[in-house]
């Protein structure tokens, strides 16, 4: 990665909430370095190409989760996105997303499975997590519900998998799976976030004012976005688009970096035309296009 160190930067820990230690593995995402995840696509392609993103997610309470990652997944260039949900979750969404493959089961021979986001905390999702971490090849994003029913159930379903994993906590989140308070570990975010990634052997993306990718050596710290980030749907989001970005080819790192810097974008572009207050997740599924338009120098 080409980002700029952290000691190039004047870090407010006022702004950000934490201090960000210097070091030669922490880089601080750059935007001018984005671009290179998005290659100029070949004509001659089909969507086999790019991959098959399978998300996990939703419920009968919560199917919004299901359609903010769904989406999110859809605009990240992926050739194919499978959803697999409740019953009552498929019927509402099939008309809006008629695009989308609607399954009863995980399907395995996706690149990217991306699972938590709005199911419930149970120990039927955990034994879905425990049987995927077993059986699976591809890059698994576990999230929200995922993460805390991990937390409740027993984290040592991530020791010795069959698979990638990605984490993608925000601070609550965390403290369930690391039983420190969130006080504790907002005073030195990174260190925990490393130190966490390097136990389990996973990639750690710990969300906040500044987001922290991880893969337990190297450090990349993103900085883009907005508070308009700070509200329900959000990481429904991110889990769909880093999903459907490994589908499309990035590795899990450059993904979880990728996702999280585009989103963040997304939202400063949301942020600029309805403010803080009033852009929605909505706003950032919708400026998703501009975001990547942004970044590679199109816009």
């Amino acid at each position: 990665m080409t980002e700029k160190t952290a000691d190039e930067y004047n870090i407010n820990t006022e702004i950000f909430g934490f201090h960000i230690p210097s070091g030669e593995n922490i880089r601080i995402i750059d935007s001018r370095d984005i671009a290179k995840f998005y290659p100029q696509r070949k004509r001659n392609t089909n969507k086999g190409d790019y991959g098959s993103a399978n998300i996990v997610a939703g419920s009968d309470k919560y199917i919004g989760a299901a359609a903010l990652a769904v989406e999110a997944a859809l605009k990240s260039g992926c050739g194919y996105v499978k959803l697999t949900t409740t019953e009552k979750a498929k019927h509402a969404l099939v008309v809006k997303y008629p695009q989308v493959i609607y399954l009863d089961d995980c399907d395995l021979t996706s690149q990217a499975i991306a699972i938590g986001m709005g199911c419930g905390v149970s120990s039927g999702l955990y034994d879905a997590i425990d049987f995927l971490t077993k059986n699976y090849s591809g890059t698994l994003i576990i999230d929200a519900d995922g993460l805390n029913s991990a937390a409740k159930y027993g984290l040592d379903i991530l020791k010795g998998s069959t698979c990638r994993i990605i984490l993608t906590p925000h601070l609550k989140e965390f403290s369930r799976m690391t039983g420190k308070s969130v006080s504790e570990i907002s005073q030195k975010p990174v260190n925990y976030a490393q130190e966490f990634a390097r136990q389990f052997g996973v990639i750690m993306l710990l969300k906040g004012a500044a987001s922290i990718i991880t893969d337990g050596n190297e450090i990349a710290i993103n900085i883009s976005g907005t508070t308009a980030l700070a509200k329900g749907g959000s990481g429904d989001m991110l889990s769909g688009y880093i999903a459907g970005s490994v589908a499309r080819g990035l590795s899990p790192f450059d993904a979880a970096v990728c996702s999280a810097h585009t989103l963040g974008i997304s939202a400063e572009i949301s942020s600029q035309q309805k403010t803080d207050y009033c852009a929605t997740a909505r706003d950032i599924l919708n400026n998703l296009h501009l975001a990547v338009k942004r970044l590679t120098g199109k816009l």
